[in-house]
């Protein structure tokens, strides 16, 4: 799987009519691929492809604010609340999706909605932000199963019927399950900004970003690299197995920016996935359990330096199975678009095929590797 995959040309159309009710936009989208013969693979793979297509969408409304545009965006985040609303929220993969969206989002409404019969982007992004803060705040989809994006759309910008909101609780529960650092306590009411700089004078610094502002720490980490490349390697190796996390690791494969710092990326990947494993077989244990090598959670920390410390890590088969599926997701993206060599890993993908046999996207995964490598005895 491509872990940049969008919706086709045609399902985006199935979900741009702003008139149609989000169930029935659920069913558009299944007729469609059925006519065009798609399959959307893993519950997880089409949840990424409704992300990146909510990606692209929103980069285009700033330029193009259109009602096909709002469409999409609520299509896509109802079809993408709906697809995980059997996991628990706390270990919800796309949690941290929601509440970045909220803060990011969230804008007082001005004005009319419409300027020279056109919509406003920042209007658009207003209806998207109430709509994720009602599927959080109420835990279900069916409140909007019968509404179209141009009703609410009309309550949030046209009505102003808005409801207060907390995103507060969701941080905290993203920052117990050691996605985000911890920060400052709601009481305190401390929230860094993304202008603050890391250093403000020699010995003094500055509340960090949160692990969310992904352009600040990726540049950070880029720098590290070069300044300080040993102590960004064990940091690396060290990560959380989160998407964004796997995704910045990618990255750096891709455009061989560790090659480039002369740095050879296989034994960095390799010592990530054995980290991760031990992070996935830590989420087995009951808490307060301590393994044989004494493996203690890491976070990442100021200016994006790995703290280890006793923050618990979630626990439970749920969270398990969470990171375990990511991993596999990040191994097979490596190997689909030939960036690391299966054999670099061999042992790892073992230990992952045996110890997770029981999930079923292991044994999918399985296969998969056993089919690549029975092509490249064929092939020579």
């Amino acid at each position: 799987m491509d872990i940049s995959a969008a919706l086709t040309t045609e399902e985006v159309a199935a979900l741009s009519d702003p008139l149609c009710s989000f169930e029935r936009a659920v069913k558009c989208l299944r007729d469609v691929r059925k006519s065009c013969g798609t399959t959307t693979g893993s519950t997880f793979e089409e949840s990424l492809s409704l992300k990146n297509t909510l990606d692209c969408s929103e980069a285009q409304v700033r330029t193009d604010p259109s009602w096909a545009q709002l469409s999409i965006l609520l299509n896509c985040e109802y079809q993408l609340y709906i697809l995980n609303s059997a996991t628990p929220l706390r270990y919800n993969p796309f949690l941290s999706h929601w509440v970045e969206a909220i803060q990011r989002l969230s804008h007082p409404l001005t004005g009319h909605g419409q300027a020279n019969g056109r919509l406003h982007h920042i209007h658009i992004s207003s209806v998207r932000a109430e709509m994720i803060k009602s599927l959080l705040r109420a835990g279900s989809s069916s409140q909007f199963s019968n509404a179209s994006p141009r009703t609410l759309y009309e309550t949030v910008v046209i009505h102003r019927e808005t409801m207060p909101f907390d995103v507060e609780p969701y941080i905290q529960m993203l920052e117990e399950e050691g996605i985000y650092e911890r920060k400052h306590s709601a009481k305190e009411g401390k929230q860094p900004t993304t202008n603050q700089s890391f250093e403000v004078s020699k010995g003094s610094t500055v509340d960090k970003p949160k692990l969310s502002d992904r352009e600040l720490w990726d540049q950070n980490m880029l720098s590290r690299l070069e300044s300080d490349p040993k102590s960004a390697i064990s940091d690396l190796t060290h990560l959380p197995v989160e998407l964004a996390h796997l995704d910045f690791l990618t990255t750096l494969l891709q455009e061989r920016t560790l090659q480039q710092l002369s740095i050879e990326p296989s034994p960095i990947i390799r010592e990530y996935i054995q980290h991760a494993l031990r992070m996935a077989e830590q989420m087995g244990q009951p808490p307060g359990f301590v393994m044989v090598d004494s493996l203690t959670p890491s976070f990442v920390g100021e200016s994006g330096v790995i703290d280890d410390n006793d923050i618990g890590i979630a626990h439970g088969r749920a969270a398990q199975i969470r990171a375990v599926k990511l991993l596999l997701l990040f191994i097979r993206n490596l190997i689909r678009k030939a960036l690391l060599p299966p054999e670099d890993i061999y042992y790892e993908i073992q230990e992952i095929c045996v110890r997770y046999v029981w999930i079923k996207e292991v044994r999918e995964f399985r296969n998969f590797i056993e089919e690549g490598t029975s092509d490249e005895q064929a092939s020579a």
